[in-house]
């Protein structure tokens, strides 16, 4: 009689162990196992739908094909070349449009842009900000300074949603970028 009891005593000990979850932990994220729902008929308030958050979604590279400009080899016309690259958010592309102008791969399209840096670029309302620093190497006379200007407009003003753009030499207002060429503040879509 008494293992009886012992025998029966031992399986009620189990079951109420495995009803009662034992102390168990909820399972780390990424292990395959779900966890427990929670009831929908709470007291209100809350996530009660049993989800985890989302994590925000890395935003998708898009890609862009624009015509950027160049100078000639013998620094007398305009080159333009039809350039592709990727950004990941639309702020992203202005940057990545000047960026081109400071490269190429074809001798024939020789860089108007090549020593500068592009410390910033901002567009908001309309509007796009670029500070910019330039190397000593970078200053051209007065046809390269023209010709880097037009290429800047002809490239900027390729995004519909530009309509002016103001250019700072390391955080300033300056009247000329190389001592040539006045510099508008700012530049407007049509003007010359």
């Amino acid at each position: 009689m008494l293992q009886k009891w012992h025998k029966g005593m031992a399986a009620a000990a189990v079951v109420a162990l495995l009803m009662s979850g034992c102390g168990q932990k909820p399972a780390p994220q990424g292990t395959g196992a779900t966890p427990p729902a929670t009831s929908s008929q709470g007291s209100g308030g809350g996530n009660t739908q049993g989800t985890a958050p989302q994590t925000p979604a890395q935003p998708q590279e898009k890609q862009l094909k624009i015509k950027a400009y160049y100078s000639d080899d013998k620094l007398e016309n305009l080159v333009e070349k039809e350039v592709s690259f990727a950004y990941k958010q639309d702020q992203d592309k202005y940057a990545a449009a000047l960026q081109a102008l400071t490269v190429s791969n074809d001798p024939k399209a020789v860089p108007l842009f090549k020593g500068f840096t592009f410390k910033s670029v901002v567009f908001k309302d309309g509007a796009l900000t670029i500070d910019l620093s330039m190397s000593p190497e970078s200053r051209l006379g007065a046809g390269g300074e023209e010709m880097l200007l037009r290429a800047l407009q002809k490239t900027l003003f390729q995004f519909n949603e530009v309509q002016t753009f103001d250019v700072l030499l390391d955080g300033k207002k300056v009247e000329s970028l190389m001592g040539h060429m006045d510099l508008p503040h700012p530049f407007k879509r049509g003007q010359n």
